[in-house]
């Protein structure tokens, strides 16, 4: 085997050992919670753009989903109180600490221009 055999069969060795490595696992992520928001505040209300949510019993950090580049406030409702900020400024991709609390609700988004998803995946 001459040199340039000997190189030819080296590279096609680390090629195919390359193509032959399996894929890196990905990181599993489930759903906590998922809910739809309307692109500004509802009717009558001042900041609240969806219906309630809960993140109980979920991972005790969470990753935010939704479209770019949507900015939004989570909430949460308090019955004949004032309702705290629960989450400020969040954008798609952001991790929190869990609430671990029911109620809560989408508020004041910013840069929706009709109806869109947010999810509160599991991080583990």
């Amino acid at each position: 085997m001459n040199f340039n055999q000997l190189l030819a069969a080296i590279f096609s060795f680390t090629a195919l050992s390359v193509v032959m490595q399996p894929p890196a696992p990905a990181l599993a992520q489930s759903t906590c919670a998922c809910v739809t928001s309307q692109p500004q505040p509802q009717r009558g209300q001042k900041n609240r753009s969806s219906g309630n949510f809960s993140t109980q019993g979920c991972a005790a950090n969470l990753i935010w989903t939704s479209p770019t580049p949507i900015v939004f406030d989570v909430k949460q409702d308090r019955s004949g109180k004032s309702d705290p900020t629960t989450f400020s400024g969040l954008t798609n991709g952001v991790v929190t600490g869990n609430p671990n609390q029911r109620s809560l609700y989408i508020a004041n988004p910013r840069n929706a221009s009709g109806n869109f998803r947010v999810c509160a995946k599991n991080r583990r």
